[in-house]
């Protein structure tokens, strides 16, 4: 299943070594990029402004589970995650794996990533996955997005990606993506984009698109809301069912609190409407630094 307004980050090798998990559905869930601008320095003759801190969370792992519950007869979601992120030079290597019980059947989702800065101004990112298990989870899916960073602290991004699912009936998504996101000085985070989906058969656009707010500095706090919005082209709900051609709306409130030095705890409250379903819950995680 696709759910349009997600964004995703996340994958294998540093993660598989933990052998941790059973757990999670992969949302794409990608952790909130932060942003501590540096302070301008006092000096006596004019410099330029110091640039954002755009660095993704790196060099940790974290493991957790999920629940969330389904009104109209369509149960219960279960399940729960192991991921890491590690840097090394220009590289920003991630790895996860979701395992998910859904709509009475459970698999397990495996992905790997690599976000690579090219320069001071450009850096691009891709992810690959594939599923054992689970009529929901896709057969293949791979991610590329490539950022630009404007103006005098660097603070103002522009993305743009491409996403191509295979799920495992004949469905298959093209997904474009553009989105922004701006630093500000203070703690703040502002992010937007849409999302331009063409499923086949049928070359259906479903177009969806979200905001999100985080508030909060590296090593203290990040609480981020994030609320979706759009249309859907289908969604699996069984091995041989599906809903199709539908709008929907999503609300997620994400809190990653550090508790001491180099560990902490994630935790999200997540809602979802569609016409057919209302899905709410919960999922619960500790990360640890190295």
């Amino acid at each position: 299943m696709m759910q349009t307004y997600q964004k995703y980050c996340c994958a294998a090798g540093l993660l598989l070594l933990l052998g941790c998990a059973f757990t999670f559905r992969a949302q794409g869930q990608a952790d909130a990029v932060a942003a501590d601008p540096a302070p301008v320095a006092q000096q006596v003759v004019a410099a330029a402004p110091p640039e954002a801190h755009v660095k993704l969370l790196t060099n940790y792992v974290e493991t957790g589970g999920t629940y969330l519950g389904l009104t109209n007869g369509f149960g219960s979601w279960s399940g729960g995650y192991t991921r890491g992120v590690y840097q090394d030079g220009k590289n920003i290597w991630n790895a996860e794996i979701n395992g998910q019980r859904e709509f009475g059947d459970a698999g397990v989702y495996f992905a790997a990533g690599d976000t690579y800065n090219i320069n001071a101004d450009w850096y691009g990112a891709i992810t690959v996955g594939s599923s054992v298990g689970g009529f929901f989870w896709p057969r293949f899916r791979t991610d590329a997005f490539i950022n630009k960073k404007w103006l005098g602290r660097k603070q103002w991004i522009t993305t743009a990606g491409f996403a191509y699912i295979a799920a495992k009936d004949p469905h298959r998504d093209h997904n474009f993506f553009l989105g922004t996101t701006y630093y500000f000085e203070k703690p703040w985070i502002l992010e937007e984009g849409i999302y331009f989906n063409v499923s086949h058969p049928g070359a259906v656009l479903a177009p969806a698109g979200f905001v999100a707010v985080t508030q909060g500095r590296d090593k203290q706090q990040y609480i981020t809301v994030h609320a979706g919005f759009g249309e859907e082209a289908y969604q699996l709900i069984g091995s041989s069912a599906s809903i199709s051609q539908f709008n929907s709306s999503t609300l997620t409130i994400t809190w990653r609190k550090w508790i001491g030095t180099g560990w902490g705890f994630n935790a999200v409250g997540d809602y979802y409407h569609n016409p057919f379903y209302t899905r709410g819950g919960s999922s619960f995680g500790f990360f640890k630094e190295f």
